[in-house]
């Protein structure tokens, strides 16, 4: 178990990338105000202190909010959604289960399934290397494969002559890919239309699509009052968006298009509606434990008692570059 520094983040100065980042066109990363610092591993309660320094030169306004989700998803109206439904009712998404953006579409599909948990492999086309993926959901009449835990380049390279072939012996030519993100549901409201997730493409501390395995914990140092060591720049978020990027042979460098989100769930008819975005939030004002909180230049804040449970997240926001350190310990706990 963790003991100590559990998570380091200096607003929009820590770089970090995700894997759909060009790393030779952009070698910085990406740099953001906002990041959630820390999520707790499963069948884990932490404790632990959050300071706060600014050494920035003026005033930094900060927002920590702890949470059970990385994104809201905002669910569009239920008269834009295709097919039209009369309330967001219609659309069934059930905590823990699987919920994805990412797909690609295929032709000269040879009939065989492709079936929700199996292995998908991408080759042809110049592909080298590994290039796999998981099956969320299939969707038979449009030739889509919802797809997860993407390894290789194959999610943002489609070139003639790819192919996806299944495990179970399902494969077609791959003719779009729609890369967008995935994780866990941990609610939805069908009042509201909001889907709240668990993004599994992000890393600070553990790997959040891991979350049941604590050996996947990333300790980062302090290098001084106010500096991140290497380690801590060692960090991975790729938000949720309202868009996905759209890659095709007439298009290899990508559009935005709307989101879509694959409902895994049988809707009682037999379909799996794909359900369109309207927008995405990182945190609600009933999450915030500090909202707008003005931090004077050379002055430090601590919030200490800070509880979480598994998979929770602290997440933090800065106007400037104050910098972030989540400091405490982790537990093992049994979880009924």
């Amino acid at each position: 178990m963790a003991n100590g520094v559990l998570a380091s983040f200096q607003s929009a100065t820590t770089k970090y990338s995700h894997q759909f980042v060009d790393q030779t066109a952009n070698p910085n990363g990406l740099v953001r105000a906002d990041f959630p610092i820390y999520t707790c591993p499963g069948a884990t309660i932490t404790s632990g202190s959050l300071r706060i320094m600014n050494t920035t030169g003026s005033t930094a306004t900060v927002d920590v909010a702890i949470q059970d989700y990385t994104c809201q998803l905002q669910l569009a109206v239920p008269g834009s959604q295709s097919p039209v439904v009369s309330n967001w009712s219609a659309f069934t998404f059930q905590p823990n289960q699987d919920v994805t953006s990412s797909y690609v579409i295929v032709g000269s599909h040879n009939g065989t399934a492709y079936v929700p948990g199996e292995t998908i492999t991408a080759s042809g086309g110049g592909l080298a290397g590994t290039n796999t993926g998981v099956v969320v959901a299939w969707d038979a009449a449009n030739l889509k494969v919802w797809y997860k835990d993407p390894v290789g380049d194959w999610p943002i390279t489609v070139a003639a002559g790819i192919t996806i072939a299944g495990a179970g012996g399902g494969s077609g030519t791959m003719t779009d890919s729609a890369v967008g993100t995935w994780g866990r549901c941990v609610a939805y409201d069908r009042l509201q239309g909001q889907l709240l997730v668990q993004n599994s493409t992000l890393t600070n501390n553990v790997f959040s699509s891991k979350y049941t395995d604590l050996s996947n914990q990333r300790v980062s140092g302090i290098g001084g009052a106010g500096q991140l060591s290497n380690q801590a720049r060692n960090l991975t978020w790729m938000p949720s968006l309202s868009t996905v990027t759209l890659y095709n042979n007439a298009n290899q460098s990508g559009t935005a298009i709307t989101a879509e989100w694959k409902q895994t769930l049988d809707n009682g008819s037999g379909a799996y509606p794909e359900v369109i975005l309207s927008g995405v939030t990182y945190s609600n004002d009933q999450n915030k434990i500090l909202k707008s909180y003005p931090i004077p230049n050379n002055s430090e804040v601590s919030l200490t008692g800070l509880v979480l449970e598994q998979w929770q997240n602290l997440y933090v926001n800065a106007s400037a570059g104050a910098t972030f350190n989540f400091i405490g310990f982790e537990e093992t706990t049994t979880i009924s």
